[in-house]
């Protein structure tokens, strides 16, 4: 909204819809989250409308690794997402999309051995547990996925789920399913109630 009044675009803000806006109040905050980014500074003209200062200023974390479509592994920012939306808002925390895009072939009967995606998820749920020692109202967590499916682009390539759909982008083969090893994972994950990571 500053930018928009720096901008002499706030006639578009009715007074009487913010003031609507103000009496509404949410039960819950939700994200998704896979992964985190940095920005430098030095590359970000001055006025540059908030919306665009990620891809101008886009720099890679040195520290971090990141999968084949360059996003950055980071459970770190995840707990720090989760901290400071809570700490924020005072409201409980729910992040409804946590997951990692890998290329995966299956074989046609081996198990696939996503010990990645184990990790990832392992990673990104104790960070999860640290905010919720660290006094976060957490209320739930989804992994992204639990089949896969195209991503938001239409590429089967990038696949989420800890069970494989046999098809590709242009050939449906059988659809079989298949658990990949993630999978049996997070059934122990679930049952235990994250005691068994």
């Amino acid at each position: 909204m500053r930018f928009m009044q720096s901008q002499h675009l706030d006639d578009i803000l009715k007074p009487d819809e913010l003031a609507e806006l103000a009496q509404t109040r949410s039960d819950f905050m939700s994200f998704s989250y896979y992964a985190t980014s940095t920005i430098d500074s030095t590359k970000v003209p001055a006025g540059t409308a908030p919306n665009y200062i990620g891809a101008l200023g886009a720099k890679k974390n040195p520290y971090l690794q990141a999968n084949e479509w360059g996003w950055q592994i980071d459970p770190q920012g995840f707990y720090g997402v989760l901290m400071d939306l809570y700490n924020r808002t005072g409201l409980p925390i729910f992040p409804i999309e946590n997951g990692i895009g890998v290329r995966e072939h299956w074989d046609g009967h081996h198990e696939i051995d996503d010990d990645y995606r184990i990790a990832y998820h392992r990673d990104h749920l104790q960070a999860l547990k640290d905010a919720v020692r660290d006094g976060a109202n957490v209320i739930g967590y989804l992994g992204w996925g639990l089949i896969d499916i195209p991503s938001s682009q239409g590429n089967m390539d990038k696949r989420y789920g800890v069970v494989y759909v046999n098809r590709t982008n242009h050939d449906l083969k059988d659809m079989k399913r298949v658990p990949k090893k993630s999978y049996h994972w997070f059934k122990r994950v679930i049952k235990s109630n994250g005691a068994e990571m």
